[in-house]
């Protein structure tokens, strides 16, 4: 299973705090919250995919739900000492997926009514994207 394009599911909030948070004055609050919300879509609609390919698709075999890891070298000290990043997919990492992306995408949603008329509108779904990222 390719589980390469999960590590898009937390840096997709991310990167739409960082355009919030740097653009905060030149967009509209309107557009903020869209861009927010479309945002954790984006987010969700991956998280839902992963879990189909791995629950219907390829995470069993012989009967047995497998986990999938891929990782990398992030720091390197010495030729012992170093970090590793990476995903690990496993039933429970799928499941915290889909229930996370979806409050959080609920939570964007109801914002957008509850935030109108805000003054800290935009900054407002620039941290909550911040959260989210987290």
């Amino acid at each position: 299973m390719n589980v390469s394009y999960t590590i898009a599911i937390p840096l997709i909030p991310l990167a739409v705090f960082l355009v919030l948070g740097i653009f905060n004055q030149k967009i509209k609050p309107a557009v903020s919250g869209y861009i927010g919300v479309a945002g954790l879509l984006t987010s969700a609609i991956l998280s839902y995919y992963t879990a189909f390919q791995y629950f219907l698709v390829h995470g069993k075999v012989d009967g047995v739900f497998q986990t999938f890891v891929e990782k990398t070298n992030w720091m390197s000290f010495t030729e012992t000492l170093h970090i590793d990043m990476g995903v690990l997919i496993d039933p429970i990492s799928v499941m915290m997926l889909i229930v996370v992306s979806t409050v959080s995408l609920m939570v964007h949603i109801y914002s957008r009514g509850y935030m109108k008329g805000d003054d800290g509108y935009t900054k407002f779904f620039a941290y909550l994207s911040l959260f989210s990222f987290s």
